[in-house]
């Protein structure tokens, strides 16, 4: 699988039966070539494992052959931050995927120490051929100092050496949410209205005007404007969410156990071992 580990945080897994189980929650790579390897799936309280070498990875999130009842019974494992390598061939058991060691050739299981390897002479005649004595000799010297290495007079002095790798987790989530907000606005805008007043112009002496005694109307019809507004909406930004990697340098601390071989004579003794 060549899908980014951090790119599997929280996909949704779903079973070869169609049925969804969970989420992923963790990645665990493997221990020789870094490839994500295993992934812990979360499903209620519960967790579960689920290989990812035979996986895929779709629209929908991580597609697993195996159906959900296959992944749900599957061992409980409390890996921690790292799977261990007997944890690893446990959970391969389940899911059939153990690769069977490479059997020995039948040529080489029958070569014992000691017996010199068979040339084409030798098959041809239809025999063993005897193996020389300077080679039967180097075999034998070999396997002398082989054994007196192994021998109980050989203290073997043990220490553990650390192994600092990295794995990623999910540590948070952050989303985006857009809410809409009331905001009330105030703006000032010139209007007019027209009002009524009363004009009274004198008739000159001698304006001939013909007018009749009786009722009469006129009428003056006002206007005014009014403040009136439309609302639209405008697009003005684009927001989303981005993730950056922050280096940074992060202190290992732990203990590794280391043997002491020291000498310590016998009281009775001296340094050479004489009476003193």
């Amino acid at each position: 699988m060549t899908t980014q580990a951090e790119d599997l945080l929280g996909a949704r897994v779903t079973g070869a039966d169609g049925k969804v189980v969970g989420t992923v929650e963790q990645v665990f790579r493997d221990d020789v070539d870094g490839t994500p390897a295993w992934a812990r799936v979360r499903a209620g309280k519960s967790g579960r494992f689920v290989p990812l070498g035979s996986s895929k990875v779709t629209a929908d999130g991580l597609s697993v052959p195996f159906d959900s009842k296959k992944i749900m019974s599957g061992p409980e494992i409390e890996a921690g931050q790292h799977m261990s390598a007997a944890q690893a061939e446990q959970l391969s058991q389940y899911y059939g995927l153990t690769v069977p060691a490479q059997q020995r050739m039948p040529a080489q299981e029958g070569m014992q120490r000691g017996q010199a390897m068979p040339t084409d002479e030798t098959a041809s005649a239809g025999g063993p051929r005897q193996p020389s004595g300077q080679g039967t000799l180097t075999e034998e010297t070999t396997s002398a100092q082989e054994s007196t290495l192994a021998g109980p007079d050989w203290l073997v002095r043990q220490e553990e050496q650390l192994q600092i790798g990295t794995q990623l987790v999910e540590t948070g989530r952050v989303r985006l949410h857009k809410y809409v907000d009331i905001q009330p606005i105030e703006q000032s805008v010139h209007v007019f209205h027209e009002e009524y007043d009363i004009e009274r112009v004198p008739i000159a002496a001698g304006e001939q005007i013909s007018s009749d005694i009786g009722e009469s109307v006129q009428e003056l019809i006002l206007h005014e404007e009014r403040a009136v507004y439309q609302k639209e909406a405008v697009p003005v930004e684009r927001v989303r969410l981005v993730t950056k990697r922050v280096g940074e340098d992060k202190t290992v601390r732990g203990e590794i156990r280391r043997e002491r071989i020291e000498v310590e004579p016998d009281q009775a003794t001296g340094p050479a071992g004489k009476k003193s």
